[in-house]
């Protein structure tokens, strides 16, 4: 079975809705798509956290079957987002974008993911998008996501 690589943002998010309000959660779009991918294939995740990001956030990941061998702990706090829903959840509002860790994170594919076929390059810059896929040796199907904050600063 192939593998599947997925890099981008591993989040604490901080959330409000008309139904509730949880801080701190766990967030990003490494780790919602890596289990979602987990029960298809193996999955390998490359992102940063930072020291305060949960050990138990970690052990869920390696629960599901995920290699969190590319998940690099760096110096400060972990990326954040903040934000909240309306009633019909289909739009997210954001409050609060704290890049941290995330802000000078430069991914480094290690050698054992380099040949995955399929690569999900989730929300992270795009210059780093496209700095991830030259270190890939093969891949056969490529999906890239963004948000708007990316979209943004980035024009």
């Amino acid at each position: 079975m192939s593998k599947v690589l997925i890099l981008g943002s591993i989040a604490l998010d901080s959330l409000k809705t008309p139904f509730g309000e949880r801080k701190d959660v766990l967030g990003g779009s490494v780790s919602y798509a890596s289990v979602a991918s987990s029960l298809f294939s193996p999955t390998n995740i490359v992102g940063v956290i930072g020291e305060d990001f949960p050990q138990e956030h970690i052990e869920l990941l390696q629960s599901k079957g995920i290699n969190v061998e590319g998940l690099e702990k760096a110096p400060g706090r972990t990326f954040r987002w903040g934000g909240y829903y309306e009633y019909d959840m289909n739009q997210a509002h954001t409050v609060d974008t704290q890049l941290n860790v995330f802000a000078d994170f430069s991914p480094k594919i290690p050698e054992r993911y380099k040949d995955s076929k399929f690569v999900f390059l989730a929300n992270i810059h795009p210059t780093l998008q496209l700095d991830v896929l030259e270190q890939l040796d093969n891949a056969e199907f490529v999906m890239l996501d963004t948000m708007n904050f990316w979209i943004n600063t980035t024009k």
